[in-house]
């Protein structure tokens, strides 16, 4: 190259041509002038992208997998971020292409005071604003309000572009019932982006945003980097049975198994979390390519423990907040389709006055020593609400409450007695002979109704209510709580327990059986330590060694439809006492840990309890 050679502005996204490439280019015919005009429209596009990064900023790839996330029917993207990984710049340009591409939209943007706001979330979205728009600051009109100062961000924390669309910025110290009634995101178009929120989110707004994102089905874009572990907000939504679906090389920590189950040297890219309407995606501090930043955080990590190089660099933090089940994750959740098609089936309930009974399945698959399998609670979340709630309260190592999450709408008492409850659970393991091609899931249950079938082949189309006890799932055994089940209530005969209650028939005036005769057990009712421990040791697996069929794996599994039992296991942590709402379940899972549960070859079977009407 000669001493004229031009000066390449450097660039990540623009690679300059080498001193070889060059010297090829000049000795074409022409090459002087291709190189050139080549360097003049480089150099140009950085210019408009430093300029006007709205319309000519270049983006790296991870932005394109975090828009695919984004465009999915979700109400939720979180991205977490190791330091200086880029995921405000995404955010507030996607925040301020969604309100100038639909007119009249609304958006919130949180930060945790206004310094903050002022110092980060303003000045991204004035980086990011057409210039068109920049270009209006300070002119007064009727629609637009564009007043920006560095020192003291957009007058009244808030701008308001020529098409309407207005742009908040608030802190979470504000009270949310202050904004009841604003509909979030685009008026006319569904599924954009109406709230971002920046780092340590409280659960009450998010609550809040969740109704108010609703109504126009936009979507909330949470940005954290989890420095200081996981939040209250993060637990409910995240859970321990994410399940990661891509992960990428961690460069940091190469020579480890990071997060059982996936590759060694791998950090988790792209998440499914426990929340179904949500997605998460990682922005690793590599994958920002502007900037020197990558390097800097590599020295900052040198030497120090790999939690730290996990939350600096890799966005991600691990649920150390005295979960009672450590083991318990993604591998212990099944589909319904992969429940054993053979087993024992047993069923564990904890009856109260003042709420529902929570109530579950358990199916104990052949082997030794045998797997359980959870494949039913009652009440369905599905149906009747979460049984246990986030608390909104603080929670402190004095204060008991709110620990464990507090009652859900599930808990409401239905004002069933022992009539209605007995129904209940016939009903439920009822099996209904279903019409067409379509599945009914539960492999053991699709093979009585597969029996049903040919028997009714064989009988000629009798109806199938002439069957029977083919209807219903075979309990072997059905347990209740040890001190709720010896409990003396008045009945209608004089005081008596509800383990009798239970083992009586009830009729009605006509003398007909409304009641059938259900036999139940006492549960085991030893020490929670020993009921705690037991369960551990059904959960336990070496994390250290490849999750293997027969070898390593735990041998207790939740069926994915149980989400009371899982959000239980997920967040029980045994410190709220007789006050935790999740306690009913696990005390239920405690029960049948130490019931020494075991299958029962069908051949020499006797059926203890049951009972059909």
């Amino acid at each position: 190259m000669t001493a004229e050679a031009p000066i390449w502005t450097p660039h990540p996204l623009l690679p300059a041509p080498t001193e070889a490439q060059q010297l090829a280019m000049l000795a074409l015919p022409d090459g002087a002038s291709a190189l050139a005009d080549y360097y003049a429209k480089r150099e140009k596009l950085i210019k408009l992208a430093e300029d006007d990064p709205f319309s000519y900023g270049m983006e790296p790839d991870h932005w394109r997998d975090t828009d695919e996330l984004s465009a999915k029917d979700i109400l939720l993207l979180i991205i977490f971020g190791g330091n200086r990984a880029g995921k405000s710049e995404y955010a507030a340009k996607r925040i301020v292409q969604d309100a100038h591409a639909n007119p009249d939209s609304v958006c919130f943007c949180f930060h945790e005071n206004e310094k903050a706001s002022i110092g980060l979330q303003q000045k991204y979205i004035w980086r990011y604003l057409p210039l068109s728009v920049k270009q209006l600051e300070g002119k007064t009109h009727p629609v637009y309000k564009v007043r920006y100062t560095q020192a003291n961000g957009f007058t009244d924390g808030k701008i308001v572009l020529p098409n309407r669309s207005e742009i908040y910025f608030l802190t979470y110290g504000q009270k949310p019932g202050s904004f009841e009634g604003l509909e979030l995101g685009a008026k006319k178009a569904r599924g954009k982006l109406g709230c971002w929120a920046d780092e340590n989110m409280p659960l009450p707004w998010f609550n809040m945003l969740k109704l108010r994102l609703a109504s126009r089905s936009a979507k909330l874009l949470w940005t954290y980097t989890p420095v200081n572990g996981i939040t209250p907000v993060i637990k409910e939504v995240l859970g321990s049975t994410a399940k990661t679906v891509k992960s990428l090389p961690a460069e940091l920590l190469a020579d480890r198994v990071n997060i059982p189950g996936l590759p060694i040297g791998h950090m988790p890219y792209v998440v499914e979390p426990y929340m179904s309407k949500a997605r998460v995606i990682y922005f690793h501090s590599r994958l920002n390519p502007f900037g020197d930043h990558y390097r800097n955080i590599k020295s900052f990590c040198e030497g120090r423990p790999s939690e730290y190089i996990e939350r600096r660099a890799y966005g991600f933090a691990r649920d150390v907040g005295q979960r009672a089940f450590p083991y318990f994750g993604p591998w212990n959740i099944i589909k319904r389709e992969h429940l054993p098609a053979t087993g024992t089936n047993y069923m564990f309930t904890d009856p109260a006055g003042a709420r529902n009974w929570a109530t579950l399945w358990v199916r104990v698959a052949p082997g030794n020593p045998p797997k359980l399998y959870i494949y039913r609670d009652w009440p369905q979340e599905q149906k009747y609400g979460e049984w246990a709630v986030p608390t909104e309260r603080d929670t402190t190592e004095d204060a008991r409450k709110g620990w464990d999450g507090d009652p859900g709408p599930a808990q409401n008492s239905l004002g069933f007695g022992i009539v209605q409850y007995k129904r209940l659970f016939l009903d439920e393991e009822r099996i209904t002979m279903r019409t067409g091609n379509t599945s009914e899931g539960d492999p053991y249950r699709a093979a009585i109704e597969e029996a049903w079938r040919s028997d009714l082949a064989l009988a000629g189309g009798v109806e199938a209510e002439v069957m029977g006890v083919k209807f219903q799932e075979e309990i072997f055994a059905r347990y209740i709580d040890p001190r709720a089940g010896k409990n003396q209530h008045a009945a209608d005969k004089g005081g008596t327990c509800l383990v009798d209650e239970m083992q009586r028939e009830q009729r009605n005036q006509g003398a007909e059986v409304i009641g059938p005769a259900m036999q139940f057990r006492l549960a085991s009712g030893v020490d929670v330590r020993e009921g705690m421990t037991t369960i551990n040791e059904l959960l336990f697996w070496n994390k250290d060694e490849p999750l293997t069929p027969l070898t390593n794996e735990p041998r207790l599994f939740v069926s994915e439809d149980c989400r009371q039992v899982i959000w239980a296991m997920q967040n029980y942590t045994g410190l709220g006492g007789e006050t935790g709402a999740s306690k009913d379940f696990i005390d239920l899972v405690r029960y049948m840990a130490l019931g020494q549960l075991r299958h029962v070859d069908p051949t020499a079977r006797v059926v203890t309890g049951g009972g059909s009407y």
